[in-house]
């Protein structure tokens, strides 16, 4: 019996690939399993603004953008707004930045906040500073479509519902090591908007097709619950940005996957994503 050995290299090749992959996925684990187990030695300094940016998007031809301080002399600045009207820099800040705090202790990490600078300075292991720089709140319409087909006429309906922006820069500095030489921003945005059911009907008799609709709108205490969201989510990601930066520092460029690791401290747990993480700026 003979072999075909040429045949065999792209296999070979396939095989030292995938062997080198998950060689590398090992590396990259045991690296943020050992961040994960040490983590609790590593303090944080957290900063928040005294304002919010806000932009009112439904003021008419031209978006409005002001700082809520402006709103006690001109309440034309909140116009057609729904949320907006009845917010102020501390309703914004104070839900975002108990949950942040909160979750972040939740991984492990030793918090400190603004009046605690002096003894966090004084912290010779690794350090960081997450200054929350920039917040900023838009409220804004958007318009969705649905449609359907019934035999071959299509119906279409719009839908108009409000929205909520918040994004946030943040600028993150490391201390005694000499990795990072300048600031790190990073940057992140999510929205809510209005729930809704919407759904087309047919009468029996007539045949006629109808649109049903119900909106729950955008509420204070959904709002609430949207920047507590937010606080906890945005904590997981200055976790995560830390563990790979970790990951990165600790291995070299051949046992890297380029994979982003997540980790879950509830379930234990680490999984990879794409998109839900901080966008690092220039």
């Amino acid at each position: 019996m003979t072999f075909n050995i040429p045949s065999l290299k792209p296999y070979l090749l396939i095989s030292i690939a995938i062997i080198l992959f998950f060689s590398s996925c090992t590396v990259e684990r045991k690296m943020a399993n050992q961040f994960v187990k040490h983590s609790d030695k590593l303090a944080l300094m957290v900063l928040f603004p005294k304002e919010v940016l806000a932009v009112n998007e439904k003021a008419g031809d031209k978006p409005l953008t002001f700082f809520f301080d402006d709103v006690k002399s001109d309440t034309s600045l909140v116009r057609n707004t729904i949320i907006l009207k009845d917010l102020d820099d501390e309703k914004i800040i104070a839900p975002f930045r108990q949950a942040y705090i909160a979750e972040l202790k939740n991984y492990g990490l030793d918090v400190f906040e603004e009046e605690k600078m002096d003894e966090f300075l004084l912290i010779e292991t690794d350090a960081f500073m997450m200054n929350l720089a920039q917040m900023e709140i838009q409220e804004y319409v958007t318009v969705y479509q649905d449609a359907i087909v019934v035999g071959e006429q299509p119906y279409t309906r719009d839908i108009w519902l409000n929205g909520i922006n918040i994004a946030a820069w943040f600028e993150l500095n490391q201390f005694n090591n000499s990795f990072q030489e300048r600031p790190k921003v990073l940057f992140a945005s999510h929205d809510q908007l209005d729930n809704y059911n919407g759904y087309f009907i047919q009468k029996f008799f007539t045949g006629e097709i109808e649109y049903r609709l119900t909106v729950d709108t955008i509420s204070m205490s959904s709002f609430v619950n949207f920047s507590n969201y937010l606080g906890r989510l945005y904590a997981a990601y200055t976790y995560d940005y830390l563990m790979n930066n970790y990951i990165k520092r600790k291995t070299t460029e051949e046992q890297r996957t380029n994979r982003y690791f997540r980790f879950d401290p509830y379930r234990k747990m680490f999984f990879f994503t794409e998109d839900d993480k901080f966008t690092e700026l220039e």
